[in-house]
């Protein structure tokens, strides 16, 4: 039987699987406990992509002879594939275990850990690879990614370096050390290495991204950064993420000199499921609905998996536990709209936990946030792993993502399920795909009934907008029109969006209105003084007929002083496909009219969901030409502005945009109809009632 082993292994040996297999089948009839050929030809299978037949013939193996560190090795590999991490991991320890000396079975024990977010661990294991081997390439990369969640920066920076000075050939090496020398501020030293290494590699787009992306959000040299994406893109067409970063910068930069070609390349990647395409970027390109349905869904499918199983777990039998995840609670919009909401939440019926992902900047908006809540748990800089982890302990009942797909979201912790609901709101204006959230929650204007099919999540609806807002938020003192570039006469156009939101079809609109109103500026938003974005934006209204210095542009600023400059506007022009959100109940709020565009997707509905609530339906158009001529007849008209102005100042800020306890008892009865949902085992789509409206 031994000479048959050593035939059948040889042909496995030498790829011949069916071969083999036959022969290991034959000698497991001749002998059923031949824990060999149970291993090896379980082995086959998993090399033939049959994953449980091969997880129960090693089995079957370990079960005769349990001592043999391959065995488990191979196990915990084809568990790995099933999805199995933990049972995988620990076939992986037991691996370890039985071969110490194995350099290869600890190689993979170091990653499973790192990969679970065991980083104590996994720097162990590492370390005791590389006692064995002091070459171990991928010995060195997982001490160096080991350290760096434990806050050891410049360890994880020698053992990076280690890994690239013995790898030099291959680019993902130079690429972790320079993210480590990012990390710790060395932005000229990362983007040294990222030369040097491309100097070896110059088709490598790995590098090429990893430097463009250094250019463009350490270095803020946004001209460059687009140079490099475009490189990028040379190299490797459909690389998604380059494509997604090129056309967002230059959107934000005002840069529309390939625009529609962009768009086309985008719109065409949505189709054919192009991965890495961001559905952020999308929402501003001119889109659909179901378009940003397959874009999320696409963005979102590497990280599915067998994983994302749903909790079964009972509700708290009191009080709900209400858990919100964010990475801004600090001095950003979402904070700055939802404050007001986390203070007033009603604590006899929730308990309410903010899970904060993002960085402390010591504002005193930090500072409120975090006394809002019942408890204020930082987890900045944790894996998703150990932040779902957190929130399973927690037993969190129902958890709200406030970040959806923007910039620093974790979408990998609500693809680990660690709530029984989980519901997406405020955050980003569209769906996120499935899998990750039950629930969105939204108004009968931005997500009306009839447009439910193109959203992963069942719709809640809440009366009035959508959007939460704070009634604590302090204006400014006014700044005289001299200091701020302003004209001492004449009709104020503003449109204080993020210029990404601005687009060629958008700004024709503004230069017809220009035009027709002819002592009137159109007051913008820049970065900085050096902002590209003010250089082109002037050059297209010169182009259009428009003199350049009718352009004005304010800089960023505290909030309360930003609010301070809507006194000195006469009318927001609102944007399309994506509105103003944050920015137009800012507006709004301080007693700026908004005109606006009533779009086909979320994004582009918010700005009728925001001029509905406050009570000013008729400032939302049907199409371009209505607003264009709306504008018009507005400048001209200084009584009826006075009027809107008025009513903002009065009633309006009564109105139901502005009741953030009236709101919050609605977003309150949204979780409660979940919970019972949950309870029922159903869900379906719901609206709430309005609650009668809260004294002032």
């Amino acid at each position: 039987m031994r000479a048959e082993f050593a035939r059948a292994f040889r042909l496995h040996e030498q790829g011949k699987l069916r071969e083999a297999f036959l022969r290991y089948d034959a000698i497991l009839k001749a002998v059923p406990n031949h824990a060999a050929a149970l291993h090896y030809s379980g082995v086959v299978l998993y090399q033939s992509g049959k994953l449980v037949p091969a997880v129960e013939r090693i089995r079957a193996s370990i079960a005769i002879d349990p001592g043999i560190g391959e065995v488990w090795s191979n196990l915990a590999i084809a568990l790995k594939d099933l999805g199995h991490d933990e049972a995988a991991l620990n076939g992986f320890r037991e691996a370890a275990r039985r071969s110490p000396g194995d350099t290869k079975i600890l190689a993979n024990l170091a990653g499973s850990l790192l990969a679970a977010g065991h980083h104590p661990e996994a720097e162990a294991t590492a370390r005791q690879l590389l006692a064995l081997d002091s070459s171990h390439v991928a010995g060195w990369s997982i001490l160096s990614l080991a350290l760096q969640p434990q806050g050891r920066m410049l360890e994880a920076l020698d053992a990076a370096s280690r890994a690239a000075g013995l790898a030099p050939e291959r680019d993902q090496h130079a690429v972790l050390k320079a993210q480590i020398e990012l990390g710790i501020g060395a932005h000229d030293k990362a983007r040294q290495t990222l030369e040097k290494a491309l100097a070896r590699h110059p088709m490598s787009a790995v590098l090429r991204f990893e430097l463009a992306g250094l250019l463009e959000f350490r270095l803020a040299e946004s001209e460059a950064a687009a140079a490099a994406y475009e490189q990028v893109l040379r190299i490797e067409p459909q690389h998604g993420a380059a494509l997604s970063q090129l056309t967002f910068l230059r959107a934000r930069l005002a840069d529309w000199r390939d625009r529609d070609s962009l768009v086309k390349r985008y719109r065409a990647g949505v189709a054919a499921e192009l991965p890495a395409l961001s559905p952020f970027a999308l929402l501003s390109l001119p889109s659909t609905r179901a378009e940003q349905r397959q874009c999320a869904q696409t963005w979102i499918k590497p990280m599915m998996g067998p994983r994302a199983v749903p909790s079964n777990r009972a509700l708290s039998s009191g009080r709900l536990r209400i858990g919100y995840l964010s990475a801004d609670f600090h001095s950003h919009a979402t904070a700055f709209l939802a404050a007001g909401m986390f203070e007033q939440h009603d604590r006899g019926r929730f308990e309410v936990i903010a899970y904060s992902t993002g960085r402390n900047d010591n504002s005193p908006m930090r500072a409120r946030v975090m006394r809002a809540f019942d408890r204020f748990v930082d987890l900045a800089g944790h894996s998703p792993a150990m932040i779902a982890d957190v929130i399973r302990r927690d037993a969190v009942d129902i958890l709200i993502d406030l970040k959806g797909h923007t910039e620093g979201a974790m979408p990998l912790v609500l693809a680990l399920r660690p709530a029984p609901i989980q519901v997406h709101y405020l955050g980003y204006p569209g769906t996120l795909g499935s899998g990750l959230v039950d629930y969105l929650i939204g108004d009968s204007i931005v997500t009306p009934p009839t447009h439910a099919g193109d959203y992963a999540e069942t719709l809640a609806v809440i009366p009035g907008s959508y959007q939460v807002n704070d009634r604590e938020r302090p204006i400014g003192a006014t700044p005289s029109r001299d200091s701020l570039g302003l004209p001492a006469t004449g009709f104020v156009f503003c449109s204080f969006n993020q210029t990404y939101k601005n687009n060629p079809q958008v700004f024709d609109a503004w230069v017809a209105i220009l035009k027709a109103v002819p002592d009137s500026v159109l007051w913008l938003l820049a970065r900085t003084d050096a902002d590209p974005a003010i250089a082109n934006l002037r050059r297209e209204a010169q182009a259009l007929g428009i003199a350049p210095e009718r352009l004005v542009f304010a800089r960023h600023r505290p909030n309360s002083d930003y609010l301070a400059l809507y006194r000195h506007a006469d009318l927001f022009l609102d944007s399309w496909p994506y509105n103003a959100h944050t920015t137009a109940s800012d507006a709004l709020w301080a007693g700026c009219p908004v005109l606006t565009v009533l779009g086909t997707t979320f994004a582009g509905r918010v700005g009728a969901s925001l001029l509905t609530a406050v009570g000013l339906p008729e400032l939302v158009c049907v199409d371009t030409n209505a607003y264009i001529a709306a504008a018009i007849r507005l400048a001209g008209d200084h009584d009826e502005v006075a009027r809107l102005k008025q009513y903002l100042a009065g009633p309006g800020r009564s109105s139901p945009l502005f009741d953030t306890i009236a709101t919050t008892r609605a977003i309150e009865a949204v979780y409660e109809g979940m919970a019972a949902q949950y309870r029922q085992g159903v869900r379906r789509s719901f609206r709430v009632e309005p609650v009668p409206k809260s004294p002032d």
